[in-house]
C-alpha cells in the first residue's frame, strides 16, 4: 500500500470539502445578511466531519486509510507460556498486521476476547504459536499467541496500524470521498 497517494488535508479544508460536496459553496459573497435565529452550519458540520472520519478509520477499507508502522514504539512483557502482552500505541486506532520475532508469518485478524478463537487461548494445546499465531484485541492492548514457553523477550518486526493524524489532519484515499454521501444519506 501506498500511503503517498492519501489526501492531507486540515480541519478548515475538510470543513470546504464537505460544504462542496453538499452543494453548500460557492457562498453568496455579494450581500449581508443577519439572522439571529439561524444554526451555525459549521459547527455542525464539523462534528459530522469528525464522526465520518471516526467512522472511517474504525471500520473502513484498509486501502483508504493511512497505516503506518508502529514497532518502535510497542513495548512488550511475556510470560512464562511465551504469551506477548503489547500495549497498543497511542496514534493507534486499530491494528492491521502485526509479527512477532520468530513467528513464521504475521497476524492480520485480531479476535474479540469473547470470540471463540480467543477462548481456545486458554488451553495451551489450542493456542496459537510461531507457526500460526493468534492476536487477541484488547481495547488498549493486544495478546499474541505465542512464543515457545520460557522466552524472555519479545521483539515486534511488525506493528501496522491504521493511525490518527499526527497534527490533527485528515488522512484518506480520494477513493473514501463518496463515503460522505453515503454518511449525509444516513443521517436525514
Amino acid at each position: 500500500m501506498n500511503n503517498n497517494l492519501m489526501l492531507k488535508l486540515t480541519e478548515n479544508e475538510m470543513l470546504e470539502l464537505w460544504k462542496t460536496r453538499m452543494q453548500l459553496l460557492p457562498a453568496r459573497r455579494d450581500c449581508v445578511i443577519e439572522r439571529e435565529d439561524g444554526i451555525d452550519i459549521d459547527a455542525v458540520l464539523l462534528l459530522d466531519i469528525r464522526e465520518w472520519y471516526a467512522g472511517l478509520l474504525t471500520t473502513g477499507r484498509v486501502d483508504w486509510l493511512p497505516v503506518d508502522d508502529f514497532r518502535s514504539e510497542v513495548r512488550c512483557e511475556v510470560d512464562d507460556e511465551g504469551v506477548v502482552t503489547a500495549a497498543l500505541p497511542t496514534a493507534c486506532v486499530r491494528p492491521v498486521e502485526w509479527r512477532l520475532s520468530g513467528w513464521e508469518r504475521s497476524v492480520t485478524r485480531f479476535y474479540r476476547p469473547d470470540s471463540y478463537e480467543a477462548l481456545c487461548q486458554r488451553n495451551i494445546y489450542m493456542r496459537g504459536d510461531v507457526v500460526m499465531p493468534v492476536a487477541v484485541l484488547h481495547d488498549d492492548r493486544l495478546v499474541l499467541y505465542s512464543l515457545d514457553p520460557g522466552t524472555a523477550s519479545a521483539e515486534v518486526s511488525q506493528a501496522r496500524c491504521v493511525a490518527l493524524g499526527e497534527d490533527g489532519t485528515y488522512r484518506f484515499s480520494e477513493a473514501a470521498l463518496p463515503t460522505i454521501e453515503d454518511f449525509i444519506a444516513r443521517r436525514l
